[in-house]
């Protein structure tokens, strides 16, 4: 008999943020809009609160994952999962305090490398997140597509993450969210080597999938995702969403992550004149 754990729901579905700027524009310099498309004004994001809150789904913590990926939860509850990727000083200063207001538990995924560096947290503002509603791990040092590198890289860019990372905290750190979506089973497999044992990828779905706790999907919110959508996402309904990713399966796998990426930025007119210090 499956044991079950009190107010964990059998199924959630995550949504992955990246930065939250203030105002309904921000001047990021030169980056391209193939990284600023996912990054949402302060206003639109307080709204995407008010619909989650309004929705009636539980907001889960690091606990609730665990338990619910490991089928303790209760059958046809669903909850909801918030994330943030790379480790934008928005997200920390505006998305983080909007969330706390709430009560909201949500998870960071740091790239180690970008620390301090312009529109990124520093060391003392990780330091500073409460620990008891929000969960730090790793999002690799450089940001590289891990796929498309030789394993002895892959397991290097997770191990050295993970322990700057601990380091800072002091903390274990045990969450993994893949830089661009760069699955492959080498990839997990260095993941798990390096002490990972919950990992978030960029595949579009419910939980738990076919991997379980090795492949946590998520949806990503964008600038111009509107409140229908997040709607439908929390209903459920992500038929859209799997059906444009399906389409984009064959260019990635065809391509490679890294040349997917470059094509795609051209096509986004970043060919030149555009800041590129992460992949994609």
């Amino acid at each position: 008999m499956t044991h079950t754990s009190a107010g964990v729901p059998a199924r959630f579905v995550a949504l992955v943020y990246h930065d939250v700027h203030p105002g309904e524009t921000f001047d990021y310099g030169r980056l391209g809009r193939s990284a600023t498309m996912y990054h949402v004004p302060e206003r639109a994001f307080r709204s995407q609160l008010d619909v989650i809150e309004g929705s009636g789904l539980r907001c889960l913590d690091a606990a609730a994952v665990r338990a619910c990926l490991a089928g303790q939860g209760t059958p046809g509850e669903v909850g909801v999962v918030i994330t943030f990727d790379d480790g934008w000083r928005g997200a920390v200063e505006r998305a983080a305090r909007a969330v706390a207001e709430r009560r909201m538990p949500a998870f960071f995924f740091v790239a180690t490398g970008l620390i301090g560096r312009r529109y990124f947290a520093g060391e003392l503002e990780w330091r500073q997140l409460d620990p008891t509603l929000f969960t730090i791990g790793s999002h690799g040092v450089t940001h590289r597509m891990l796929s498309d590198l030789p394993s002895g890289e892959i397991l290097a860019e997770l191990r050295d993450s993970r322990r700057r990372l601990e380091d800072l905290l002091d903390r274990p750190v045990r969450w993994l969210s893949i830089p661009g979506g760069a699955v492959s089973r080498r990839v997990i497999q260095s993941a798990e080597a390096a002490g990972y044992d919950h990992i978030f990828s960029s595949e579009v779905g419910t939980n738990p999938t076919g991997l379980g706790r090795r492949n946590i999907a998520r949806v990503g919110m964008k600038r111009a995702t509107d409140l229908a959508a997040l709607g439908r996402w929390l209903g459920g309904d992500l038929r859209r969403e799997k059906a444009r990713a399906a389409i984009l399966a064959l260019p990635k796998r065809l391509l490679g992550m890294r040349r997917y990426s470059k094509v795609r930025r051209a096509l986004l007119g970043e060919a030149a004149g555009s800041e590129h210090f992460f992949e994609p």
